[in-house]
């Protein structure tokens, strides 16, 4: 072969190579971007798959939506936002209709918000069912608001027969009874109330009023101390102490005419006063308000709640 055909040969044989090895690297990046694709999709199958699962798990642990608006009420009655809690309530009630919480949540709401006909209506419609109590406790509440505190004092007492461990409900029964004039009959109910509570400043506010309107300054000292009230908050109990006593019930003077002098009745019958402070010493040696007041002075001695 001539030198002429050998460079045609070559020339031919370069260009059909370079057009294969053209072709070669073209089925590569095929392939590599063919491949790259099916991973990208597994990849978001997989992400998809795990994000459907995620969610599905979501859903199980969410609560409903009624679950989510009465937590949206209580939370709002919490902060004390009764206006806002009451168009919560009416929205859950247009949703999901009436329920007995929801009642119960409403009755409160409307009493908060000066709307005591009918706070009264919707707590009375609680006292078939199982919260009773706490329709009981908030017709003592309406009562007390209005300053009927016998009538007061009778419904707390059913309340407090429902929830014999709740120490709001006895201490607002104690309250109750001490403002109707019932001292002697406030201190058990205050009493468990502080025991169960000891660190509840409003129980033990009340617990306080019970020993100043017993003229025991020093051990409503220890107890308000106990209960850290502000200055402006002592200076009301000790008002409201104050008028308490000035509005006490005096004792009855018996008419002559009845044909019993009150000499006569003075060595052989005690006076109303005296009768009172002779139940009074009583209640206290059985209920043991003393030994109560140690351990409140000792814990704020030694700095324990």
């Amino acid at each position: 072969m001539g030198m002429e055909h050998r460079s045609v040969w070559w020339s031919r044989m370069a260009c059909c190579g370079g057009v294969l090895a053209g072709v070669l690297l073209a089925g590569c990046a095929a392939t590599e971007s063919s491949s790259a694709l099916a991973l990208y999709r597994e990849q978001q199958e997989q992400q998809a798959m795990i994000q459907q699962k995620q969610d599905e798990v979501d859903r199980a642990n969410r609560p409903t939506k009624p679950e989510l608006v009465m937590s949206m009420i209580r939370q709002s009655q919490d902060q004390g936002r009764w206006f806002a809690s009451l168009a919560y309530i009416d929205a859950y009630r247009q949703q999901f209709g009436e329920s007995v919480d929801l009642t119960r949540v409403r009755a409160d709401a409307l009493r908060m918000t000066a709307q005591p006909e009918a706070a009264e209506q919707a707590y009375r419609a609680l006292l078939s069912g199982p919260q009773a109590g706490a329709g009981w406790r908030g017709l003592g509440l309406l009562a007390g608001g209005q300053g009927d505190f016998a009538r007061a004092a009778e419904d707390l007492g059913k309340a407090a027969a429902a929830y014999p461990t709740d120490a709001l409900v006895l201490s607002d029964l104690g309250y109750a009874r001490l403002r109707a004039g019932d001292a002697a009959g406030a201190r058990v109910p205050l009493g468990q109330a502080a025991e169960l509570e000891p660190g509840n400043a409003k129980v033990l506010g009340n617990l306080a009023l019970l020993l100043l309107r017993e003229g025991d300054v020093a051990g409503a000292n220890r107890v308000m101390e106990q209960a850290a009230l502000s200055p402006d908050a002592r200076a009301r109990v000790q008002a409201l102490a104050a008028e308490m006593r000035v509005s006490a019930p005096r004792p009855r003077v018996v008419s002559s005419t009845s044909g019993v002098s009150p000499a006569s009745m003075g060595a052989r019958a005690p006076t109303v006063a005296n009768a009172n402070a002779d139940a009074s010493a009583g209640s206290t040696a059985l209920f043991g308000l003393q030994p109560l007041m140690d351990r409140f002075g000792a814990q704020a001695a030694s700095g324990h709640p």
